[in-house]
């Protein structure tokens, strides 16, 4: 079913600032491998895909540990993603495209996460679906926004803006406007903390 804009603020909330960090360091991150690249000489990377990729896997490597390591989130690894249940929210990272909606390769994984009709596999059937986006500015210099948002198909329902002091949960709203591991079993979750846990049923 369609995500609760106010459900899925009270959720993320405690998690705003984390989510804000780990986006602009990993972006911070890529623009220090670019720089270090064109230092040596090399040029820049030649196709912007590459760029998405370099910095998603940035973002990724933060949020896998930071986000995990919280009692309430857990973290579902896949062979090219990572999916992200916190406070029964599932949300994924992506980068904003043209449309404000996170680019996706229309695999049938990413067609299920972005009906907001169809029920994710493992998860229970009220699990809200959102992607955390980043956005970058013309000349990708900076991220210019995250935000939150929940879709339907290629439809936007609405989104919000996690802001810069998202430590303190604060937060714009703004109007609507390898091979591939196809395993969606449950026990895939995982909580990378130092101490293991014993994972708890889905509710």
């Amino acid at each position: 079913m369609a995500a609760d804009i106010d459900a899925v603020r009270q959720a993320l909330t405690p998690y705003h600032g984390k989510i804000h960090a780990c986006v602009m360091d990993g972006f911070a991150e890529w623009r220090d491998t670019q720089a270090y690249r064109i230092s040596k000489g090399h040029a820049p990377n030649l196709y912007s895909r590459t760029n998405s990729n370099d910095i998603f896997d940035a973002i990724l490597r933060r949020a896998i540990p930071v986000l995990g390591a919280e009692e309430k989130v857990f973290v579902k690894t896949e062979a090219q993603t990572a999916r992200f249940v916190i406070g029964g929210v599932a949300a994924r990272f992506k980068k904003a495209g043209d449309d404000g909606l996170g680019c996706n390769i229309p695999t049938q994984a990413a067609m299920a996460f972005m009906d907001a009709d169809r029920t994710l596999p493992g998860l229970p059937p009220e699990t809200a679906k959102i992607e955390l986006i980043w956005e970058p500015n013309a000349i990708w210099t900076k991220v210019e926004r995250v935000l939150v948002v929940a879709r339907d198909g290629d439809r936007l329902l609405w989104e919000y803006e996690i802001v810069a002091d998202a430590g303190e949960g604060a937060i714009t709203p703004l109007a609507p406007t390898s091979p591939h591991d196809e395993s969606d079993d449950a026990s895939d979750l995982i909580k990378p903390k130092v101490q293991p846990k014993t994972k708890p049923e889905a509710k």
